[in-house]
Order: C-alpha cells, then sequence, then structure tokens
C-alpha cells in the first residue's frame, strides 16, 4: 500500500462499503473522484468466513462454516420446539436432507428439564443432532404472547445460548408490530440498537446474528442495517417479517430487505426471519437472502393445509392430491381425508417438509444455472402480491445491477411482462448508449427483429453490405423485443440469448421503444431509414417515425439498392472488433486506426470473431456461450497499452501476486484494491502493488466482495505471466 501513501484515504464504517477504504485522487479539474475500494487494515474489523461460490441477480450460493460443519447457502432451517416434535430434529436431517436447524434458546431456557440437559450436554445433545443449530433469543414469543419488557434479559438470554453451544445465536432485538405508528417503529429500532451494543462483546466463538428492525419503513430499515453493519456480527436477520407475509403484504418485505441490503456488510450473510413459504423462495433469494427459516410446514399442517410452490391449498377443498412427494404419491385425498386427526396433521407436516426442501434446492440449482429470475417470475404467478413484489425487485435496477455478474450463459426465457425489465436487458441497453462507438454515419438503417434466429443469418443481404461499409457511410441496428442491438454487436450477450412468443405484451413493446428510441438520440446521421418486414416489432416506431426523420421502406430490396451505393469495402471483422472492445470495457476505439495492426480470424458459417491476433501472438479468444472476448496475457498487455481503465484491473498483495504469475486464481484474501464499478463476470487484470500484470481471468466478485470477503476466489485466473 506504500505506492498510495500520498492519497487521501475514508473509512466508510458508516457508510455502504462498511469498515473499508476507498481512494480520492483530484483530477485536472480539482475534481474528486473515486479510484477504488481498499482492503482496511485487520485491526479495524474481523472479516467474515463467509465464501461466496457463485451468483445471480443479487442470489449467491454461498459457503458459511461453522462448529458443526459447513453449510451450503441458501438453506432453510425448520424450526423445532425443543421437546414436541412430531418429526424428529435428526428425522430433519437425515430424511428431508435440511443441512441445519433452528430452535428457541427462551423456550429452552425457561423449562427445566430443558434448561438443565441443555446446560450439562449442550443444545445439540438436547436436540440429537450433530448439525449446525442456530437458536432464537424469544423476541418474538415476547411480541406474540405479550410478555414484559423484563421477562428476557437481553446479555443473559445470549450468554446463555453461548453456554448451552450453539452454532449461531441471536440478540434480543424489538419486534415492530406493522400496526403501530413510525414513532415507536423507532423507539423499537433504538432500543434494539442499544441491546445489541450491549451484547456482541460476548458472543466468543459463537456466531451471531444481529437483527436489522424497523417495520415497514425503508428509512428506519436502512439507520438499524447501518448501525448493526458497525457491530461486529457475523449474520443479519431481517426481522418482523412474519405479519406482514401473513397479511400477503410481500412488497412491504422486499422493500424492507433491499432497504437493509444497502447498508448491511456483503461478507455477512442475511437472514430473513419467519419466510417460511416454498412459493416466496425464489424471490427471496433474489433479494440476496442467504437463510431461511421455517415453523409454516408444522402451523399449515395443523389447520389442513398443504404448501405447494404454487401457493397453499386446504386438503378438504381437493379431490386429487397435486404432488409427487413420497407421502402424496403414495395415498389419494379421500384416503387421507379419512385419516384420524394426528395421523393426517403428521402426513401433511411431511408433506410440507418435502416441497419446502425440495423447492431450496431448486433455487439453489437455479442460480448455478443463472435462472432465478425466471423461476422467481413463474412463481410468482401463484398470487397477485407475490407478483406485485417481484415488479418492487425489478423496479431496483441500480442495487441489482452491482452484484448481478455480467455474461451470463443461459439464454433469457420470457415469463411474461415483468422480462421486459430483465436486468441483462436494462444493462445491455445502458452500456451500448454509454460506450458504442460509432454514433455518426450518412445512413442508418434500422430492422424489426424479433431476435429467434441469427440476425445475420435471416439478413444475411442486408449484413453483407453494410460489412463492407464504413461506419461513416452506413450503420444497421436491429430493434428486438429486448431493445436496440447494433449490428456489430449481434453476438453479444443476451442479443441472441432471448426467446420471447410471437405476440408481445404491451410492457415488451414500449421498453423496447424506448429503449430503440434513446439509442438513436445519441446518433448523428443525415438519412434514416425503417426496413418493413413481417416481425412482431415491424410497427415499434410508427408513431415517431417522422420525429426522427426516418423514412419507410416497403421491403430489404430498397435498403439494399441504398447500402450498394456506400459501399466502400471496408475490412468488417475490425469494426466489429472495435464495437466489442469500447462494448466490453469501455475503450475509445472511434476508428478503425485505433485498433491498427490486429489481424481478426472470423467464423465463415457464423460471422462471429474467433479470435484476435497480433503477429504470431493470440491476444484474445472469443467466449462461444457469451460472443465476449477473453484476453491472453498478450491481449491483457494489449489492453493496458490502450489505457484499460482501472475498473478492469485487480491489485493483488506482492506475495499472492506471485502464485497468480504461475496459474493461480486470484483470492479474494489477498484483494488490497478492486474498483466499486467492477462487476463479476467481468475480463480482468489482474497486477501487483507495483502494477505490474501477472495474469488475466475472469472475475468471480464484484468490487466491493473482493475488498470485502476473506475467502474464496476473486478473479479465476486464464492466463499468467509465467
Amino acid at each position: 500500500m506504500n505506492k498510495y501513501s500520498s492519497v487521501r484515504f475514508h473509512q466508510l464504517s458508516s457508510e455502504r462499503y462498511h469498515l473499508k477504504t476507498f481512494a480520492r485522487v483530484q483530477d485536472r479539474e480539482g475534481k474528486h473522484k473515486i479510484l477504488g475500494l481498499f482492503k482496511a487494515p485487520a485491526s479495524w474489523s474481523s472479516m467474515s468466513d463467509f465464501e461466496i461460490r457463485a451468483k445471480d441477480g443479487m442470489a449467491r450460493i454461498g459457503l458459511l462454516p461453522t462448529k458443526h460443519g459447513r453449510l451450503r447457502t441458501p438453506l432453510l432451517m425448520p424450526v423445532v420446539h425443543p421437546g414436541k416434535s412430531a418429526v424428529s430434529p435428526k428425522a430433519l436431517i437425515e430424511t428431508y436432507g435440511f443441512q441445519m436447524i433452528i430452535t428457541n434458546s427462551y423456550i429452552i431456557k425457561s423449562h427445566e428439564k430443558f434448561r438443565s440437559k441443555a446446560q450439562s450436554e449442550g443444545v445439540h445433545s438436547l436436540l440429537d443432532v450433530d448439525v449446525p443449530v442456530m437458536t432464537d433469543s424469544g423476541t418474538f414469543q415476547m411480541y406474540f404472547h405479550g410478555l414484559p419488557e423484563d421477562e428476557i434479559d437481553p446479555l443473559e438470554i445470549v450468554r446463555f445460548q453461548k453456554e448451552i453451544g450453539s452454532d449461531i445465536g441471536t440478540i434480543l432485538d424489538v419486534f415492530s408490530d406493522p400496526k403501530v405508528g413510525k414513532s415507536k417503529v423507532e423507539e423499537d429500532v433504538r432500543v434494539s440498537i442499544e441491546r445489541a451494543r450491549i451484547s456482541v462483546g460476548s458472543k466468543d466463538d459463537m456466531l451471531l446474528a444481529g437483527t436489522v428492525q424497523g417495520g415497514i419503513y425503508p428509512d428506519l430499515r436502512r439507520e438499524s442495517a447501518r448501525k448493526m453493519a458497525e457491530l461486529d456480527f457475523d449474520i443479519h436477520p431481517v426481522g418482523g417479517a412474519v405479519p406482514l407475509m401473513e397479511a400477503y403484504r410481500y412488497a412491504d418485505v422486499v422493500r424492507a430487505t433491499l432497504a437493509a441490503k444497502e447498508f448491511l456488510p456483503v461478507e455477512r450473510p442475511v437472514h430473513l426471519f419467519g419466510c417460511g413459504h416454498p412459493m416466496f423462495f425464489a424471490l427471496a433469494t433474489l433479494l440476496g437472502c442467504d437463510l431461511f427459516d421455517s415453523a409454516s410446514y408444522a402451523k399449515f399442517a395443523e389447520t389442513g393445509r398443504l404448501l405447494l410452490t404454487t401457493g397453499t391449498v386446504h386438503l378438504q377443498d381437493l379431490t386429487e392430491l397435486p404432488c409427487n412427494c413420497p407421502v402424496c404419491s403414495r395415498t389419494t385425498a379421500e384416503e387421507m381425508k379419512n385419516l384420524k386427526k394426528n395421523e393426517q396433521e403428521l402426513a401433511l407436516l411431511k408433506h410440507n417438509l418435502y416441497i419446502s426442501a425440495a423447492e431450496m434446492r431448486r433455487v439453489r440449482q437455479a442460480i448455478y444455472d443463472g435462472r432465478l429470475l425466471e423461476l422467481a417470475s413463474i412463481r410468482a404467478r401463484g398470487h397477485p402480491s407475490l407478483y406485485d413484489a417481484l415488479q418492487v425487485f425489478l423496479s431496483h435496477y441500480n442495487q441489482i445491477e452491482e452484484y448481478h455478474p455480467v455474461g451470463n450463459s443461459s439464454s433469457v426465457f420470457y415469463t411474461g411482462p415483468e422480462t421486459a425489465d430483465h436486468p441483462d436487458f436494462v444493462r445491455f441497453t445502458q452500456r451500448i448508449l454509454d460506450r458504442y462507438p460509432y454514433t455518426k454515419s450518412s445512413n442508418l438503417f434500422l430492422v424489426p427483429h424479433h431476435g429467434d434466429r441469427p440476425f445475420a443469418e435471416t439478413t444475411s443481404k442486408i449484413v453483407q453490405l453494410v460489412r463492407s461499409s464504413k461506419a461513416e457511410s452506413s450503420l444497421l441496428v436491429f430493434a428486438a423485443p429486448l431493445g436496440v442491438v447494433p449490428w456489430e454487436l449481434e453476438h453479444v450477450f443476451p442479443a441472441q440469448h432471448c426467446i420471447f412468443p410471437r405476440k408481445l405484451d404491451i410492457a415488451t413493446i414500449n421498453a423496447s421503444k424506448e429503449r430503440t428510441v434513446s439509442f438513436i438520440k445519441t446518433l448523428s446521421y443525415n438519412d434514416a431509414y425503417w426496413v418493413t418486414r413481417d416481425t412482431p416489432t415491424d410497427s415499434l416506431l410508427d408513431d415517431v417515425l417522422d420525429e426522427f426523420g426516418i423514412a419507410r421502406l416497403g421491403d430489404a430490396a430498397e435498403g439494399l439498392a441504398i447500402m450498394e451505393e456506400a459501399n466502400t469495402g471496408e475490412h468488417w471483422p475490425q469494426r466489429k472488433l472495435g464495437a466489442l472492445m469500447a462494448y466490453q470495457w469501455g475503450l475509445e476505439v472511434g476508428s478503425l486506426s485505433d485498433i491498427k495492426g490486429l489481424s481478426v480470424k472470423v467464423s465463415k458459417s457464423t460471422g462471429k470473431i474467433r479470435h484476435v491476433t497480433k503477429g504470431e501472438d493470440i491476444l484474445f479468444t472469443i467466449i462461444p456461450t457469451t460472443g465476449m472476448l477473453a484476453p491472453t496475457m498478450s491481449g491483457g498487455l494489449y489492453l493496458l497499452e490502450k489505457n484499460l481503465g482501472r475498473d478492469y484491473q485487480v491489485t493483488l498483495e506482492n506475495e499472492a501476486a506471485e502464485f497468480v504469475a504461475k496459474g493461480k486464481s486470484a483470492l479474494a484474501k489477498f484483494v488490497i484494491e478492486a474498483s466499486p464499478l467492477l462487476r463479476a463476470g467481468e475480463e480482468v487484470i489482474v497486477v501487483n502493488e507495483d502494477r505490474e500484470p501477472v495474469g488475466v481471468g475472469r472475475a468471480s466478485l464484484n468490487g466491493n466482495e473482493m475488498i470485502s470477503f476473506n475467502r474464496g476466489v476473486a478473479v479465476n485466473t486464464r492466463h499468467s505471466r509465467l
């Protein structure tokens, strides 16, 4: 860090980037700008051992080490009563596949027979399990049963949880009823924070959860999260969600969670307390929640209800069991109705457990596949209020974009009007608006396209002529359901990775139109033409063609005649490369002279770039699934020569950098600088403290996460210096 000794450092303990620093430097105009995030001295904060293995949206697959083993998140903890569980805690693990369970320390402490065994043998012995156990403090019991304020001592209950060997304990916070006024919620937050401050020092080696409260008020959620983030907690539950979910106020849960996530340290797992319905797991995980707990499997069974991923049904309303779990596949609805009360309740409880466990596995797989938003969209059809909540989530694009990986390799399937707001579509459009290099041309050709087949394949004659034209002569842009796609970026994700129905909804049409119009406004042209085609987006700009001076051509033949006059025989692969380098790294490639000397090899059948060379050196290869460039070590050096920004450079400690130079991955533990604008999935250059490049590869985390995490891979190295 000596290299930056002259740079002003600011600790952000009270801002979004908790317990980290960033450097500000003065530019030529005397203004300050963020240079990058820097890892703070170890003495400032203990760092979590939570580790990210995969990402999608704000969701993450994580590994959380505990005294009783590592947990793979997101995960669901069944709530168990220490003395009356219809299904034993051991069966929850061995039969249903849950990784851990949660029980209540207040109940254990309040009953002598539970307390004495837990104190003498531990909570794991009391429950007869050898997996991680989380304990709650009794907050909900105080709220639900109206217990007096002095019923539970905040410090004593934390010490008791530590005494009985809880893997994860919980502070005694104050639960706010959604019906109370804001002043009461403010007081609840104040008391919760005060209790957190006096409790956190008693955790020792027990992981401790500091709950974020604030009711339905996002500003209070932010304040609570900001204060909790300053304390040495390991996990942060979002509390107070149960009555909101029971009232189908899912949108309020989304707002509360996103508000808390703004200020919670990214390296600490987030627990959504009381989220036990499987139809909400996908969306809640998209919010960035890692842990869930559920007593719903038992409560719903007590009232004769079955949990489904599509909602809740009453057994008495069924003539068929809409499920193939081990319980439902062995019986009929009529047979289950005729069971004795206790037997029926047990059957429903087991069904609810199977459904809940299976959905959490499905959620984890969707994260690996990059399809969690698709799953959440499908689940949102289970209730209109859940669909409202999904739309609230998508409206927070800036917050989502920070954590959503770049260059997903999965196709985007249309699920409904909400697909128009898919983060991949918004990001693709924004990058084109900000970075597309060829903004001046004599002729602009707009071609409507459904995106159902390769652009070059279905409009081959037009593409062929544009390939032989200079950008200053002819620009070709496709108007697709996802938005605008310049011809040069036709293979870049998600341009040809979308599947839309032939009949488009109004939201999709309006979003596509808005993006196309926004792009047209960035261009300077003499003449513009809309080439009529038999495709769902053909009428997209009918009402604005005159406003932009765009003439409608009856068919492609008219456009071909105009383009033939503009034919200048330019080498089109370099033009495509220039657009791609600008899109991917923000390089200023305004003309082919900027990439002079590079040779581009393309596929004759698809027009995709295969690799880029300079002399005998291969500089870049194309990633087939995303259409993005992957630099070799020589390519990394070339990018640095072209003034690649610090947003795409990751700085490691010198000792660790030597391992990367030998081909090892760059670990987050050793990252000392990364840009807050760096996103997971980007192709980056790894440098040492002296700014010497040691490797190139794909970022696994965003810049904030690289600085925050103490475990896991920050950059998967593709090529190295040695």
